[in-house]
């Protein structure tokens, strides 16, 4: 009886820490070089992969770029696909602020069912940086044809949906204040349209706005959990800047904030993640 129980106890152990994992995949381009460089691109993926905080909460970080993307075969697709219904929560960041064929296929080939949606609707994380979000790829150097404003359409699954330009002049909310210390005040490009959130299967969480109806950064989280968590997808600093014009990019450290002070209390993280992460910064601040 104590044999059965133990290996009980066991399988039941080895469960727990397989869905306690969680895995970051970046997709780091290439870019489309109006709105971010591609040097930009590689030291902000730096800051991030080397934060203690982010370090503390996965169980490991992939960088996929140039030629990791393209198709259903690809590297990145197969680790989207392989870590969509897993059981942990994990994250994709796009720091490129492009959307490549492996996650989905354009110019809107997969309306419906793209690895990307699935990814999200099995509840992890996408966090996009710069250029509208799911509008386009730059695989291979050369810009495909265009999503438009459907690919993001197509993924929330709210028709008409558009991060079209109006105002950008964006300055932190409260909450901004609170899990995004570094964030300034920045004009965005492609702000969220806040009132075409009404109504839709997703609640939308504001670090910065202009006004009731425009904000940058953002993330929504979904009204229908899946099975790896709660699907979220974050859209921050949508904004044609090649090379950040204050001397910090905060599209690097502004997203290791988000996931560290705010992602990490809000995400499905084990608490033995949390626990490490508090440690961390307990000790960084010791330090400093």
């Amino acid at each position: 009886m104590k044999i059965y129980l133990s290996i009980a106890l066991l399988a039941i152990f080895a469960c727990v820490a397989t869905v306690s994992a969680n895995d970051l995949a970046f997709y780091s381009g290439p870019t489309n070089p109006g709105w971010i460089s591609d040097k930009a691109v590689q030291e902000n993926v730096k800051v991030i992969k080397d934060d203690p905080g982010v370090k503390a909460l996965f169980n490991s970080i992939e960088d996929f770029g140039d030629g990791d993307e393209v198709g259903d075969d690809s590297p990145l697709a197969k680790w989207t696909v392989e870590h969509t219904g897993n059981g942990q929560q994990d994250v994709i960041i796009l720091a490129c602020g492009t959307c490549p064929s492996g996650l989905y296929e354009f110019p809107n080939k997969d309306p419906d069912g793209s690895n990307v949606e699935n990814f999200v609707e099995a509840g992890n994380v996408v966090i996009n940086v710069a250029d509208w979000i799911f509008y386009m790829s730059y695989e291979g150097g050369v810009r495909s044809p265009n999503n438009g404003a459907q690919g993001a359409a197509n993924v929330f699954d709210i028709p008409g949906l558009s991060f079209g330009n109006r105002n950008g002049a964006m300055k932190p909310t409260d909450l901004g204040k609170e899990f995004i210390p570094s964030m300034d005040a920045f004009n965005s490009d492609r702000p969220w349209h806040v009132e075409q959130f009404k109504g839709s299967d997703w609640d939308l969480v504001i670090f910065g706005e202009s006004d009731k109806n425009n904000a940058d950064p953002a993330v929504a989280i979904s009204k229908k959990p899946g099975k790896d968590g709660v699907g979220m997808i974050a859209a921050m600093w949508q904004a044609a800047k090649p090379e950040w014009p204050e001397k910090t990019d905060i599209r690097g450290i502004g997203v290791a904030e988000f996931i560290n002070n705010w992602l990490a209390e809000e995400g499905e993280f084990a608490v033995e993640a949390k626990n490490k992460l508090a440690t961390t910064w307990g000790s960084i601040k010791q330090v400093r």
